[in-house]
Order: C-alpha cells, then structure tokens, then sequence
C-alpha cells in the first residue's frame, strides 16, 4: 500500500515536469523564431534529446503506474530524475537566450 503511494506521488511529481517540460519546449521555439542568431548547439543538443526522451520517460512512466512491482518506486524515481535533469537543461538554455 505505501509503495503505491509513494509511486503515485513521484507521478504526480513527474506529471509536473511533464507540463513544465512542454512549456519550456514552447518557449523555446518561440525564442528559436525570434532570435535566430542566439541558436546555440547546446540548443541544439537539448531539443533533440527532449524530443527522444519525451515519449520514452511517459510511455516508461505509465507503464511503471500500472504494473505493480518492488522496483516501481525506484524506477519511477529514476524517470522523474531524467526528466528533472533535462528541464534544468531546457531552462538554462532559455535563460542562455534571453541574456
């Protein structure tokens, strides 16, 4: 029972993430058509493994949410993480090109 608690609120955690992300990913586009002369290769970079990751981490999470297992804390876990780590990115980057 607390497993799946704790799994529940990781993804809502993630689901978080997940909005933030597409936000990120929005404005980023937008600041990419306004400013193409601020388009880095680490803008670069980070739109491509956001647009990999993205489907691999939510179909990963959903598939996690709905099978129960010992592991689907620490997996889901590690979802969220990957995901944290790449909206930290995404956001650096924006920032990177608003200076």
């Amino acid at each position: 029972m607390m497993n799946s608690l704790i799994t529940f609120i990781i993804s809502i955690a993630f689901l978080g993430l997940v909005i933030w992300e597409n936000r990120l990913h929005s404005q980023l586009g937008f600041l990419a058509s306004q400013r193409p002369d601020k388009v880095t290769k680490d803008f670069i970079r980070v739109i491509r493994q956001e647009k990999r990751l993205n489907w691999i981490l939510c179909i990963l999470a959903i598939i996690v949410f709905m099978t129960t297992s010992r592991y689907s804390v620490l997996l889901m876990s590690i979802i969220t993480i990957i995901e944290l780590l790449l909206v930290t990115r995404m956001d650096r980057v924006k920032n990177e090109m608003i200076d």
